[in-house]
């Protein structure tokens, strides 16, 4: 396997230019590493990259794969005959030792499983949908993640609102905040403008921009009336049309309703019952003359008929992008509900998502994850 062996990144099909293309990751020591992608022409990555480390146990030397975290390689530091240490360094140059391999699986473990917790369908939603914005698919046979792939302003404003909430600070002002520190995610003219007002009023928007980043408050709230009334605050900041903040609230709704153990069909009557949406359309008869449409109600009841024709998390993505248009938007409003419903969301799309957000972002949804993820189901 090393120096060169069969299964090792310099030999995979996805491997260009020292870059994994699948995962738009570079790969610093290519006959080193190795993923379960190895030589195959699959679209999705499956699971984690590996390093390759020598090991040293009763002076024999042997071989392991241990896998990265956080998109970054560990390495291993021989120290003596019989031991061997682990070392991870972070993009900020801070070194991690871990005492042996098994100490750092062990590590990892409790990471890996910490992180399924992690309340990112939104954001997941719009990583996966950044790719397909300016370049939509009429399909749901696509890779996931390629060199395209980024987070924009629809994930920047769902951190917003977490943090909000999460620090009981004004909506206006974290959305600022955040708007500020991430200048370049994509924010619509209306809103990049309202960022740097020093008295920020709300400018009458029907966008969608008031439904891609509500859905923390379909978490963080215990009854369905908090849910309304935190959506409509969250949207009215900026998006004080009526149609705004309908938008907002049905999504919030849908994932309050979905995480709270209700069937699809009972929350498809909650939403053509409360906001007067027709998800009675299916997306074979939406998807042939959809175009881009910013509004809620262009993309609102959308994203909820591909959450209803879905089967998991990542078929309810994949329907969603598959109508084109505002890719990114609808399927951050379409992960956030399957999330919520599906429960889980699998381990390779958590992964390929955090490595492309700021340290902040993590650290911000962990925190909110952690209070606010129950078992509801």
């Amino acid at each position: 396997m090393p120096n060169g062996g069969t299964h090792h990144c310099g030999n995979c099909f996805h491997f260009k230019n020292n870059i994994c293309i699948l995962r738009n990751e570079k790969i610093d020591i290519s006959h080193w590493t190795t993923c379960r992608n190895w030589n195959s022409k699959a679209s999705t990555p499956a699971g984690v990259i590996f390093a390759i480390v020598g090991e040293v146990k009763n002076r024999a030397v042997s071989y392991s794969n241990i896998p990265y975290y956080n998109g970054l390689r560990v390495d291993t530091v021989q120290d003596g005959y019989n031991d061997t240490k682990v070392v991870w360094t972070g993009r900020d140059g801070q070194k991690v030792d871990f005492k042996d391999t098994d100490a750092y699986l062990q590590f990892y473990e409790g990471e890996r499983i910490k992180k399924r917790r992690y309340i990112l369908g939104a954001i997941a939603g719009d990583i996966i949908g950044s790719a397909y914005e300016w370049h939509n698919v009429k399909t749901t046979d696509f890779p996931l993640f390629g060199k395209r792939t980024s987070f924009t302003d629809d994930s920047v404003l769902t951190v917003a609102t977490m943090d909000s909430i999460l620090h009981q600070t004004d909506f206006a002002q974290s959305y600022q905040n955040f708007g500020k520190a991430y200048p370049d995610a994509g924010y619509g003219g209306f809103f990049f403008d309202w960022i740097d007002e020093d008295n920020p009023t709300p400018y009458n928007s029907w966008g969608n921009g008031s439904a891609m980043r509500v859905s923390p408050v379909g978490w963080a709230c215990n009854t369905l009336d908090e849910v309304l009334d935190l959506a409509e605050r969250s949207a009215e900041v900026t998006h004080n049309h009526p149609e705004g903040i309908k938008g907002a609230q049905a999504a919030a709704s849908a994932i309050f309703l979905a995480r709270t153990g209700k069937t699809k069909a009972e929350i498809k009557q909650f939403v053509e019952q409360t906001f007067k949406y027709d998800l009675n359309r299916t997306l074979d008869e939406i998807r042939p003359d959809y175009q881009f449409d910013v509004s809620c109600q262009g993309s609102v009841p959308e994203a909820i008929i591909a959450f209803l024709e879905s089967t998991d998390f990542e078929s309810a993505i994949r329907l969603a992008i598959s109508l084109g248009g505002d890719s990114d938007t609808i399927a951050c409003i379409t992960g956030g509900i399957a999330e919520a419903f599906y429960g889980e969301i699998p381990e390779n799309i958590i992964e390929n998502s955090l490595r492309v957000l700021p340290a902040e972002f993590i650290k911000t949804i962990e925190e909110f994850s952690i209070q606010y993820r129950r078992s509801d189901h």
